[in-house]
């Protein structure tokens, strides 16, 4: 299986891909400056205690108040092997108690981000908490008696009332670089603790690493064939990291032609729309209808084209295999959480039932989220809960309609920019010198005052000359470029340049 990862910045927006066979299989977008980014630690007050709920809400300085829950106080024991801890009975907290959060969940809509008082730093190798006395190791070591020396190790690196999570790649390094990890991220907390004291509610106190290096944290042990890098910076910190790398896991690490857009000349943003869709189709005719609704998400499989060779048992079966496994695929691209329930097409023998169950708790279990699977129903259904990852792509690259009030989704002006910085480096790198891009009104605007964008393309193409003419009849994701080189080209009125 050949497995490629893809990162880029441009525009002050992130993107990372990763496509196995050619197939998009995973999609982030984040936007550097954005506030409630998951990791983030923030100076909080406590607004309001919910003891009915064992939860509270507190003031972080973000555009909602953030929800604490008593849960959220442990370690996801899901994903750990380790000795077990009580989850305290109560937060703990009173109205006006100046507190440290960390961002656990980016908000979803009308909800806040979720967050905790259990602060944790995240290393290459080891995970610190400084309030939780829990060390446990990945689940992902599945060697006994490695999980037992790693355990053992990891007392040693740790002062009282602190802890420590072993991730996967620690077995791959030594002793005292483990060590060394442990001490910085201390020392990372004591520097947060001394912003603490002079901080202001709502003041920032630490910032996670950015996307394309958290990504890295966790695929170094799942080797990529090849790792592309659109932005100069992203490509250099790659090679950096490459060189840390066992000879047996460096993937071969290239750069883009910066005077193009690596997503769109990959092919990358046209997969990426069509997993936006309602109806999926399968390469051999089959499709797939996802619908999902406030409270659960609905998946119902088809035929379609596909008729099959043999009988009409194994006809729907194997529409069913290929049906869950695409449905994992979809989940992860989309990153949605929550439940689902899915309509497979009826089957009569009760071991193709099993097997169809069993074929997607396995394709599940290749996404690094939790999700748990039940049987199958008399009716067909099948129920599965995934536990969302981070920011779902669609909530920057795609907004509610305008037209139809929810019903449906619309693209984002960051998303319409990006495709037309995509498409204008196209023709700029063709060899146009002179560029008319015909724009909405709205969109038009917006691109104007977009000065890093400007800039951006300006320094790759200064010679060029850009023009925008804005069309209030246009639809938001409507454009069309002309060239000097086209024989109608003529500028019309009202043509702004843009550099």
């Amino acid at each position: 299986m050949a497995l490629k990862l893809y990162f880029d910045y441009h525009s002050g927006l992130e993107h990372y891909a990763c496509t196995e066979d050619g197939k998009l299989v995973e999609y982030e977008v984040e936007k550097r400056s954005s506030e409630a980014a998951i990791g983030n630690v923030y100076k909080g007050r406590v607004t309001d205690v919910l003891n009915g709920m064992q939860a509270a809400f507190v003031d972080c300085g973000l555009e909602r108040h953030c929800y604490i829950s008593v849960a959220d106080l442990v370690p996801d024991r899901n994903k750990l092997e380790g000795k077990d801890i009580d989850i305290p009975a109560t937060l703990d907290l009173h109205v006006g108690d100046e507190i440290l959060v960390q961002i656990t969940k980016p908000p979803v809509g009308k909800k806040g981000a979720k967050a905790t008082t259990n602060i944790s730093y995240v290393g290459r190798y080891m995970v610190f908490t400084p309030y939780c006395p829990f060390i446990g190791v990945s689940a992902k070591i599945s060697d006994p008696e490695l999980r037992r020396t790693l355990l053992q190790t990891a007392k040693t690196y740790l002062r009282e009332g602190e802890g420590v999570i072993v991730r996967t790649a620690a077995p791959y390094a030594v002793r005292e670089v483990k060590n060394r990890e442990v001490e910085y991220l201390r020392r990372v907390h004591e520097g947060v603790l001394a912003a603490f004291e002079k901080a202001e509610v709502g003041d920032l106190l630490y910032r996670d690493s950015p996307l394309y290096m958290r990504v890295l944290r966790d695929k170094l042990l799942s080797p990529a064939d090849e790792i592309h890098a659109g932005n100069g910076e992203i490509y250099k910190h790659l090679l950096t990291v490459q060189q840390s790398l066992a000879a047996d896991i460096q993937p071969a690490i290239f750069r883009h032609d910066e005077h193009t857009d690596l997503f769109f000349e990959e092919g990358i943003y046209t997969q990426f729309g069509k997993s936006m869709l309602s109806k999926v189709e399968l390469d051999n005719g089959t499709y797939l209808v996802i619908e999902k609704t406030e409270a659960l998400t609905v998946i119902d499989v088809n035929t379609g084209k596909f008729t099959g060779e043999d009988s009409l048992e194994q006809t729907v079966y194997a529409t069913n295999v290929l049906a869950a496994r695409e449905i994992a695929r979809q989940v992860k691209l989309r990153n949605l959480g929550g439940l689902f329930v899915v309509d497979f097409i009826d089957m009569t023998d009760p071991k193709h039932c099993k097997a169809i169950t069993e074929e997607l708790e396995r394709a599940l279990k290749k996404d690094k989220a939790r999700s748990k699977v039940a049987p199958m129903s008399g009716f067909g259904l099948v129920e599965f809960t995934r536990r969302r990852t981070g920011v779902a792509a669609d909530t920057i690259m795609c907004k509610e309609c305008s037209t139809c009030h929810g019903a449906g989704w619309t693209r984002s002006a960051e998303s319409i920019l990006g495709e037309f910085r995509a498409r204008l480096l196209h023709m700029l790198y063709s060899g146009k010198s002179t560029v008319c891009a015909d724009l909405n009104y709205d969109i038009a605007n917006t691109l104007c005052a977009h000065k890093a964008m400007i800039e951006n393309i300006s320094s790759l193409y200064p010679m060029a000359r850009i023009y925008i003419v804005a069309h209030r009849t246009y639809a938001e994701d409507c454009m069309y470029f002309r060239a000097v080189e086209d024989v109608n080209f003529s500028m019309p009125e009202g043509t702004v340049l843009l550099y």
